[in-house]
């Protein structure tokens, strides 16, 4: 027998979400399937300055209140996504308050559905995260003004070890060269990780130039793979590169893209057993272009993949195999992925190895005109 509607249920449970969300410290708020406030708890004052009176009855989202400094598209995406795909909407929205100052917020706005999948409520919560913003933007800048003034006495240094090599290799003994190459050695690794760092702060505080030009991302492999031959022929690594034909040219920035690349490329040089074997594939998939790194490698412990894109994280079964890692390389190239418009993941199992994946939109990356450039990646 059908369960018949009970009309009351809407009212019971609005007033059940009021009385659940009345003393939350965050600021929270509950519309009708419209978006009109319908409540409003205390902490949104606090968060906003705007009065419960003030608000009850006016949509969300709008000028009129504290919000309207978006992107029109990026509003059209969030009621797309609460109300047509009737899924939760998480991220990061610029707001203002009454009295006019910005402010960033971390948002998750849900639907409530009823018995027959229509959204009644929404229950949006936000908090106040400027602060957390602007710390981690002094954290950036800090790295990236450290880098720099590090990055000089290094170039220096760099360059007088040539020197020295060049005019008195012929008189050294042998553990004078050995030493003089150790020298060399860790300067070199230096240079690499300020390079890394400064890479990473150009891309956290939103400065980073983005160039796209239309390009076939095969051919971009290829070039990368030129850079990494020496330590395939080195380690006696068997390579297999599958290109799929039908790959169309699309905007993106080669360097990004590029870095990418070698980041997936040396991880799996890196971390497969000598005689090993890496297989790189490129294709199309409905409205994205994939691109696959596998290898037969160590392979990452189940219970660690969940850290495998943090910073500074390295695996603890290859810890003893190379301990000078930075544990910052699959960091940058998730970030210069997502800025691509693209997604990154992998698949993994210790003893077996690893696929890295990452697929980008054949309708291109979003130009930006920022203030700097990536470090070249050859």
């Amino acid at each position: 027998m059908k369960k018949k509607k009970n009309p009351k249920n809407n009212i019971d449970n609005f007033d059940l979400y009021k009385a659940m969300v009345e003393n939350v410290s965050d600021h929270i708020i509950i519309t009708d399937k419209d978006g009109l406030i319908l409540h409003a708890n205390p902490a949104v004052e606090e968060t906003t300055g705007f009065l419960a009176k003030e608000i009850i009855g006016k949509k969300a989202g709008t000028s009129e209140l504290w919000g309207g400094e978006m992107e029109k598209s990026f509003y059209k995406n969030l009621w797309k996504t609460i109300k047509e795909d009737k899924k939760s909407f998480v991220g990061e929205i610029t707001n203002r308050k009454k009295n006019g100052k910005k402010y960033i917020a971390s948002a998750k706005i849900s639907p409530v559905l009823n018995e027959t999948n229509e959204a009644v409520f929404f229950v949006g919560v936000e908090r106040d995260i400027t602060k957390e913003k602007e710390i981690d933007r002094m954290k950036t800048d800090f790295i990236s003004l450290v880098s720099h003034q590090i990055r000089t006495p290094l170039a220096a240094m760099k360059w007088h070890l040539e020197l020295l090599n060049d005019e008195t290799l012929n008189n050294l003994t042998k553990d004078q060269k050995d030493s003089l190459q150790n020298v060399n050695n860790s300067n070199e690794k230096m240079i690499d990780l300020v390079n890394v760092l400064l890479d990473i702060s150009r891309i956290e505080s939103g400065r980073l130039i983005i160039k796209p030009e239309p390009s076939n991302i095969g051919d971009l492999l290829n070039s990368v793979l030129e850079e990494v031959s020496p330590g395939i022929q080195k380690q006696e690594i068997e390579l297999s590169v599958d290109i799929t034909n039908d790959l169309p040219d699309i905007n993106l920035d080669p360097n990004l893209i590029g870095h990418a690349f070698m980041n997936l490329l040396t991880n799996s040089i890196k971390y497969t057993e000598k005689g090993g074997q890496i297989h790189v594939s490129i294709y199309k998939k409905g409205a994205e272009i994939i691109a696959e790194v596998t290898d037969n490698g160590f392979g990452i412990p189940k219970k660690e993949q969940k850290e495998v894109f943090k910073k500074f994280h390295r695996g603890s079964n290859v810890l003893k195999i190379d301990t000078e890692g930075s544990g910052l390389g699959l960091y940058l190239t998730k970030a210069l992925i997502r800025i691509s418009g693209g997604k990154i993941g992998f698949e993994s199992e210790v003893g077996k190895g690893t696929t890295f994946w990452f697929s980008l939109p054949i309708s291109g990356s979003v130009k930006r005109n920022g203030e700097v450039t990536l470090e070249a990646w050859h």
